[in-house]
């Protein structure tokens, strides 16, 4: 069959007669049901080319969308066996009558034996389906590489996949000190890479690597110094200064262009000839608009089209551009250096990247050896292949399928059928490329189309249809709008107004407002006006019960606002909900420019350097802390209070060391989860919060420690973008729960969704790209239709207006995909700021000042015969009957009221399953303040008594005692055990001195830090307490390395164990002194955690060990005898002590061959640092636990209904 031309009409499909054989292209305009028709062709290809759910290819573009094939072709063939099964049975599914499906099979079922053929097949469909090649490409060339390993050349051993930009800034990263450390900067590279840094040559290394990795030689720096040669004549200086002295070309008085001319000729009559003054000269009032200004009408020559001029219009953009070109030199070789450096990384780790899997698919199916072998084997695995999504294919994806779907001669082969609507190409940053789609669309031997909308009302199918036309609205040849009709699906449950179907679904709003002259306001006020007239207008018409869909009133869950940018998602959220609207900003925005992430970072960096006081404020003073100026103010007057502060940050620091990242985010959730709630937005905090810490914890793993970590955090955080380019999927915006909300996202976010009622406040809004905002990366299609990327060529500014041009070709399919997403209503916000020349015809150059939404209500006046004008737009939508023109509201702020909006009834289901609790997890310290936290990292000192709390001293002091007085508190308390945990075997002092200066540093303690004295006493407090006699000559500096380890980390779950029951048993078991009477928390479920300071063996036996620097007295009978067991009892220490027994209990007898609990388990040893050494017996308490007791703990903490004593 002959390839059809890409402009011959489109043929209704009727899938039951399309043939199956050859190529196929499905242009499936939104919202015809392209998923229907994929699942009713994927069914004829099972039952007609009996070929197993195995053998066929499907493939789309994001692992949700292939999620949801799936399930969308399981339900397909369920359907199917469900109807065979009736036929068999002779009991039809009066459901289906008069279906398509229906039809289809009865026609089929008229062959004797077909229906249980066929049945049988839809049970082994059904059956294998989970193991159908289902996926994104990236996935199904995974899968080729695992399955054909000897074909396809792929490595042995399985790859991890990574993401391209991992690799790629790792390039960047040694691309940039190469440069810079070997000093091998070109002139004045300096300036134009140290402005952005690596990261921005990392944002456009992106785009250059989504396009294919191909560009055109930046030589254009280069090519400025022949090009003024060129025009440095003699003659060229007496040709300008010939036209500026012609009276004829200028209107009236107006002599700049005139003098303008004789300067450049100045110049270029210098030698040599200086750039900069060139430059100078043709400056922003040396252009095509500026001169036809200043000439008069009946001038016999246009001076914009001159050759000679034009050549200087030309390099004028060239000087303009230097900055650009320069910076184009480096960023080629930047992407020479990712180009070979990323597939080495990968190679020397065993991974490989997303885009690697394709490369290497198309290689090797183009190459002349085994390309030919390789495409038969893929070939005859897959005969069938369906591609969902066409449109945003690239060429060698397409050329792999091109390949496996044609024989050696050339000749198509087997059934590919591809799907999708050009007019939503909308992905070009990420590689997309419609001028693959256009040429497979030549290629392919027949092409249809959807034409049938089942997603909107039919009044709003015709208001498109008469904005759009016929073979209207696209730039791109190739493209063109199809006119629609209207399944009638929604109008069955209609939008009303006073019970009234809505007779003009499509309201075009002329919001802007003008100044006092008559003049509109700058684009940045256009843009407030905008947001503010579409907030108003939501919250009144949510605010109207007269408005209902379905006999039910309009709820905030029925509207979306479909906004070009993460940051206009962002503004437009804090309109509505100043308003009191309830909305979701969800959609493909990068949750590192929220605020939850702004804060985020504040809080690590005050964190990590908790002894700077400044920090520390500036993350208390965040909305993620909650201090107010009143609470800033009054740590001012009270320095004790702020100080108890530093030291929850110090605490914090220490868990996140010990536990991570996400183990700090806990902590401080558990202390601000509630009152974040209770404020305005607060869902959407808490999901932020909850998605960065999976982000984080997810690179900790990568970079070291928390200083690394936050570097990467803030790189990243500088890193955002205001469009979709910077959203990976991972870093996508989580929606918080959206039940009742109206939903804000960008407008590439909302591609294949439909919402009820559609907003579009800034359709009318461009991206201005003059001056330094100008593209830097220019991706545009050349004559031959080839894909091309311009770093900083000799074309560069011919180029750039190509590029302009694409871009505004996207805009329109971008505005398409907008339109189209609403099922009852769509509000258009426009304005017109005279983007467009009377005649409507756009300048490549001037492309991107021009609105999408410009073009399409200009075209559509033009076919009317109307006038441009907001008369003649009245006059449209009157014509039309289907199109109301609105202007900007009247009146004050709307404010909508939640109990406007009646609830809607919904069908009350069953009972959910009753699953048991796992709430919490709990520690010591959360168990005897009665409070089961969330987190819970036991820092050393997180049991110990602030300082504030003053014990009162014994009448007798010890001077050696109070020598160590000052000193108190968790940070000085977790500075002691980091001392005995990391410090050398041999003593601290003076060996040790700076160990013992960086743990006072670490918690804070900057003051101690520098105290000579201090630092001595505390080394050597430390080294008396190690060489000690704890009994029988026992000392801890006997044990060795294979005898002790110290932070011993435990966790282990307890089922519903209540406080009351612990008590019971310690009773029973002589231990009524372990568990107070005045514990809060009455059960415990969960997980139990904390961390033992030391464990070590001693005489055959286990034994748990915790230092304690508590402050009880001045006297050494504080810290023994009677003294000493009331202190215990006071803190709850004995039950730490026997509940770190059990934790130890549990570990010995799952990794001690033979462990009996009462021949291996030693004492529990508790040592007052402050007194330890003084006298024999001084600070030392300790307990053998018998074993009965750790036993039926244990098995009362594993859930055993009765334990026996």
């Amino acid at each position: 069959m002959m390839p059809t031309p890409v402009h011959a009409p489109l043929q209704p499909l009727d899938w039951r007669t399309m043939a199956l054989d050859g190529r196929a292209l499905i242009e499936a305009s939104a919202g015809t049901g392209k998923t229907w028709s994929i699942g009713l062709v994927y069914l004829r290809l099972l039952l007609e080319r009996d070929v197993g759910v195995d053998r066929i290819l499907v493939a789309t573009f994001t692992v949700a969308a292939a999620q949801e094939l799936r399930e969308r072709l399981r339900q397909r063939i369920v359907q199917a066996e469900q109807w065979l099964q009736g036929h068999v049975d002779g009991a039809h599914d009066a459901a289906m009558a008069e279906s398509p499906l229906d039809a289809y099979l009865r026609e089929c079922c008229s062959e004797a034996g077909w229906a249980e053929r066929a049945l049988r097949r839809m049970r082994v469909a059904r059956a294998d389906i989970d193991r159908a090649p289902i996926s994104t490409i990236h996935a199904l060339c995974q899968r080729i590489q695992r399955d054909f390993p000897l074909e396809s050349g792929a490595a042995f051993g399985e790859e991890r996949l990574v993401v391209d930009e991992d690799l790629r800034r790792e390039c960047v990263e040694d691309f940039w000190r190469r440069r810079y450390l070997d000093d091998a900067l070109d002139t004045g590279e300096d300036a134009v890479l140290f402005r952005d840094g690596p990261e921005g040559l990392l944002r456009d290394l992106g785009t250059i690597a989504a396009s294919g990795d191909a560009w055109i030689e930046p030589d254009g720096l280069a090519a400025i110094g022949p090009r003024v040669e060129r025009i440095a004549t003699a003659g060229n200086v007496e040709e300008l200064r010939r036209l500026a002295g012609d009276e004829r070309l200028y209107d009236g008085r107006k002599r700049a262009l005139a003098e303008r001319l004789q300067k450049v000729a100045a110049v270029l009559e210098a030698a040599p000839v200086s750039p900069d003054a060139l430059a100078d000269t043709l400056d922003e009032y040396f252009t095509e608009a500026k001169i036809e200004q200043q000439q008069s009408a009946t001038a016999p020559l246009r001076l914009r089209e001159h050759p000679l001029v034009r050549e200087l219009l030309a390099l004028r953009g060239m000087l303009r551009a230097r900055t650009t070109l320069a910076r184009g030199i480096v960023l080629a070789a930047a992407a020479e250096a990712c180009r070979s450096g990323v597939p080495e990384r990968a190679q020397r780790r065993g991974v490989a990247t997303f885009a690697m899997l394709i490369d290497r698919i198309h290689a090797r199916l183009a190459d002349p050896v085994h390309g030919a072998v390789f495409a038969d084997r893929l070939f005859d695995a897959f005969p069938a292949a369906l591609i969902d999504e066409f449109q945003d294919t690239d060429a060698r994806q397409y050329a792999i399928f091109d390949r496996i779907y044609r024989d050696a001669s050339g000749s198509v082969r087997g059934s590919l059928v591809m799907i999708g609507d050009p007019k939503q190409a909308i992905y070009g940053f990420r590689g997309g490329d419609i001028g693959t789609y256009l040429a497979a669309s030549r290629q392919a031997g027949a092409r249809y189309s959807l034409a049938t909308n089942q997603r909107s009302a039919r009044r709003l199918v015709d208001a498109l249809n008469a904005l759009y036309g016929d073979r209207g609205g696209f730039g791109t040849a190739g493209i063109d709008y199809q006119p629609v009709s209207a399944a009638g699906r929604a109008d069955r449950k209609p939008y009303c107004i006073d019970g009234q179907p809505l007779a003009r679904p499509l309201t075009l709003h002329l919001f802007a407002t003008t100044d006092a002259k008559g003049g509109l306001p700058k684009v940045t006020r256009l843009h407030e006006q905008a947001l503010d007239d579409c907030a108003d207008d939501i919250a009144a018409r949510l605010g109207d019960r007269s408005q209902t869909i379905d006999g039910r009133p309009l709820v905030p869950g029925d509207i979306a606002v479909l906004v070009p940018t993460n940051q206009d998602v962002i503004a437009m959220r804090r309109r509505l909900r100043e308003r009191g609207v309830p909305c979701a900003g969800g959609g493909r925005g990068s949750v590192f420019d929220s605020e939850a992430a702004s804060d985020l970072e504040l809080l690590l960096h005050a964190v990590i350097d908790a002894e700077d006081e400044r920090a520390v404020r500036a993350a208390l003073a965040t909305r993620l802390l909650g201090a107010d100026l009143a609470m800033l103010e009054r740590w001012n007057e009270q320095p004790a209070e702020f100080e108890r502060e530093i030291e929850r940050f110090a605490e914090w620091r220490e868990l996140a060391r010990r536990r991570g990242v996400l183990a700090l985010l806990r902590a401080v959730l558990e202390r601000r989860a509630g009152a974040l709630l209770a404020g305005v937005d607060g869902e959407r905090m808490l999901t932020d919060l909850r998605h960065l810490g999976e982000l984080l914890a997810a690179e900790e793993t990568r970079v070291h420690g928390l200083e690394g970590l936050l570097a990467w955090f803030a790189t990243i955080r500088r890193d955002k973008g205001d469009d979709d380019t910077a959203a990976t999927d991972a870093r996508q915006l989580r929606i918080e729960s959206d039940a009742a909300r109206v939903q804000i996202a960008t407008i590439h976010a909302s591609k294949g969704l439909e919402y009820p009622v559609v907003y579009l406040p800034l359709a009318w809004r461009v991206q201005d790209l003059s001056g330094p905002r100008a593209p830097r990366v220019l991706r545009f299609r050349d004559d031959a239709g080839r894909l091309c990327i311009d770093l900083g060529s000799a074309g560069f500014i011919a180029h750039r207006a190509r590029h302009h041009r694409d871009a505004l070709d996207e805009r329109l399919r971008l505005l398409y995909v907008a339109l189209t997403r609403a099922v009852h209503a769509l509000h258009v916000y426009w304005v017109d700021r005279n983007c467009l020349p009377a005649d409507g015809r756009v300048d490549d150059a001037q492309a991107w000042e021009v609105p999408a939404i410009d073009l399409l209500i200009d075209a559509a006046l033009r076919r009317e015969g109307i006038v441009r004008s907001v008369q003649g737009l009245h006059e449209f939508a009157r014509r039309t009957g289907v199109i109301e023109v609105a202007g900007p509201r009247a009146g004050g702020a709307s404010v909508f009221r939640a109990e406007q909006a009646k609830p809607v009834a919904r069908a009350v289901q069953g009972p959910a399953p009753q699953l048991r609790r796992f709430e919490w997890q709990h520690s010591f310290s959360s168990i005897v303040r009665g409070v089961a936290a969330r987190v819970l990292d036991e820092a050393g000192a997180a049991d110990e008594p602030v300082a504030a709390d003053e014990v009162e001293s014994s009448p007798v002091e010890d001077p050696r005692l109070s020598a160590l007085q000052a000193w108190r508190g968790p940070r000085f308390g977790d500075a002691v055990h980091k001392l005995f945990e990391r410090a050398e075997p041999h003593p601290l002092w003076p060996a040790q001195r700076a160990l013992v200066e960086h743990e006072l540093l670490a918690q804070g303690l900057r003051t101690v830090a520098g105290d000579a004295v201090a630092v001595e006493r505390i080394a050597r407090m430390v080294d008396r307490c190690r060489g000690a006699d704890l009994g029988g000559g026992f000392a801890l500096a006997a044990l060795q390395d294979g005898q002790r380890v110290a932070e011993f980390e435990f966790q282990f779950p307890v089922n519903d164990v209540s406080i009351a029951r612990l008590r019971e048993l310690c009773v029973q078991h002589g231990a009524a002194d372990v568990v107070p009477a005045l514990l809060e928390r009455p059960v415990l479920n969960g997980m139990l955690n904390g961390y033992i300071d030391l464990v070590f063996a001693r005489d055959g036996r286990y034994h748990v060990l915790d230092y304690k620097t508590n402050w009880l007295g001045a006297s050494l009978a504080d810290y023994a005898g009677v003294a000493l067991d009331e202190a215990m009892r006071a803190h709850h220490y004995p039950l730490q002590a026997l509940l770190y027994t059990v934790a130890l209990h549990r570990y010995l007898r799952q990794r001690l061959r033979g462990y009996d609990a009462a021949r291996d388990l030693g004492h529990s040893w508790y040592l007052f640092v402050r007194a330890l050494g003084f006298e024999p017996g001084s600070g030392v308490w300790r307990r053998h636990w018998p074993a009965q007791l750790v036993e039926a703990l244990d098995d009362a903490f594993a859930g055993a209904d009765e334990v026996i004593a």
